[in-house]
């Protein structure tokens, strides 16, 4: 009996020393974009526990500290309608469709240096004229499914080898993002390595882009596809509040598609990225150039994008006024010469203004439009902008967010596109529920009314509500 009381009383001193040192926050922290970077260990403190999924989010797996379960997920029900979309090209829908997406996931902490993180998706599309598209439906498949191993993890740094399925988001994600926009969320098969110290945030990975079909457990990875990289994060000290990004990515896939036409695509991008903020200014500029080779031919392309904001925090309702806008490089010259296009890799779903009207992509554009946003109280917000496009080359098409190649450029000598003013309305009452709404409408320019068939004024609307837990 003595012997039973050595062991565990110390083991109840020790615990009620850490409830001590665990400070319950003000308010919970908001989940993150990605679900596997969610920290829950303060609710090791019962105290914390004031929520009704709190006892899912932390239960202890024995009576060490570092060994725990977390459950979560998230249901996303979302209308959208659109009038004339990809300005009147391909399948047309007239009433709109309903988007669905449900998912969980179990976070176990097997010891301190272990971990396993897995979650399911089920994604639906109802109504929807033509039939789902790739990023519309994935009835039930893998969106997660990876193991933690940490190599180190001292106080100063840790690295951390993740093996299994994963998602990334890198920077303002305008070339490596988890695609949050669309239904059907973009996932890698594959190695990553995670190096985090004061000054330095390292992460290096070799992958395959995760293929979605509609079926059940039909994700398998894209064997035509590797993609790998580098991507480095570091706070600029002699710059108050401010950043930057320094990252390499490899990109290999076969049939590659673009006007100049298909072939196997080797492409390098490197690129630096400054974001920060002073007072009421915000900052986010980047610029990248890519080169490799298209078939026999070379690869020669580049891009730079910026957002630059200012809020008037004193003012009332706190109205910020800014400015984004970007180049991205298209093809110049004969089937002989290299490739110019720019490839946005996998880029964010919300690229240019509100909703997701996303139409052009980031490649052979030029861009720029203005800014308002209006808080009308802590959790409602209001975005008004309006975007101009050009082609940035003659001699190359209009290409969606996916470099799929929407409207081919040969023969038309025109280069404006037009201009998409677009408003979108946030309402975040609590922690767990979020109601958004947005409308769009792209105002064809000479280019897309010249174009064959003629293009035509495209417009969008959409209402979704997300509970997560």
């Amino acid at each position: 009996m003595l012997r039973v009381v050595y062991v565990v009383l110390p083991l109840l001193l020790s615990s009620a020393v850490s409830f001590a040192q665990i400070v319950c926050p003000t308010t919970p922290p908001p989940y993150s974009l990605l679900r596997e970077d969610d920290d829950n260990r303060y609710l090791e403190n019962r105290t914390c526990r004031r929520d009704f999924w709190d006892k899912l989010e932390y239960v202890p797996l024995g009576l060490s500290r570092y060994r725990y379960l977390s459950f979560g997920g998230e249901a996303r029900e979302w209308y959208e309608g659109m009038r004339n979309p990809n300005w009147g090209r391909g399948a047309q829908d007239g009433n709109g469709y309903l988007l669905q997406r449900l998912t969980v996931h179990a976070d176990v902490h097997a010891t301190r240096r272990v971990r396993f993180f897995v979650q399911l998706t089920s994604d639906f599309v109802f109504g929807r004229n033509g039939g789902p598209r790739p990023i519309d439906e994935s009835r039930l498949f893998f969106e997660n499914g990876f193991a933690d191993i940490a190599m180190s993890k001292r106080r100063e740094q840790s690295t951390v080898l993740r093996l299994g399925r994963q998602e990334f988001r890198f920077g303002s994600g305008r070339l490596v993002d988890v695609r949050e926009g669309p239904n059907v969320r973009q996932a890698f098969d594959g190695v990553s390595l995670k190096w985090t110290s004061p000054s330095w945030t390292v992460t290096g990975f070799t992958v395959k882009p995760v293929l979605n079909r509609i079926g059940v457990m039909d994700a398998p990875p894209d064997h035509a596809t590797t993609f790998w990289g580098t991507y480095a994060v570091h706070p600029l000290r002699k710059i108050r509040d401010g950043n930057t990004d320094l990252y390499y990515f490899g990109l290999a896939r076969k049939n590659a598609a673009f006007e100049k036409g298909t072939q196997s695509e080797l492409r390098h991008t490197v690129g630096a990225r400054l974001w920060g903020a002073k007072g009421g200014f915000t900052y986010n500029s980047e610029a990248n150039f890519q080169w490799g080779t298209f078939g026999t031919n070379d690869l020669l392309a580049w891009s730079t994008g910026h957002d630059f904001n200012y809020t008037f925090r004193s003012a009332p309702l706190q109205p910020q006024f800014g400015v984004d806008g970007g180049i991205a490089s298209g093809n110049h010259g004969d089937s002989r010469s290299a490739l110019g296009t720019f490839n946005p890799l996998f880029p964010t779903g919300f690229y240019w203004g509100q909703g997701a009207l996303g139409l052009n992509g980031p490649a052979n554009v030029i861009a720029i439009g203005p800014h308002v946003g209006l808080h009308f109280t802590k959790s409602l917000s209001l975005v008004m902008d309006n975007h101009s496009f050009w082609r940035e080359s003659l001699e190359d098409g209009v290409y969606g967010l996916g470099v799929n190649l929407i409207v081919p450029g040969g023969g038309n000598s025109q280069r404006f596109l037009g201009n998409k003013p677009t408003v979108g309305l946030y309402w975040h009452p609590e922690r767990h529920l979020e109601v958004s709404a947005a409308y769009a409408y792209f105002i064809a320019g000479p280019f897309l009314t010249q174009a064959s068939p003629t293009g035509k004024n495209a417009g969008y609307a959409g209402v979704w509500t997300t509970y997560k837990f």
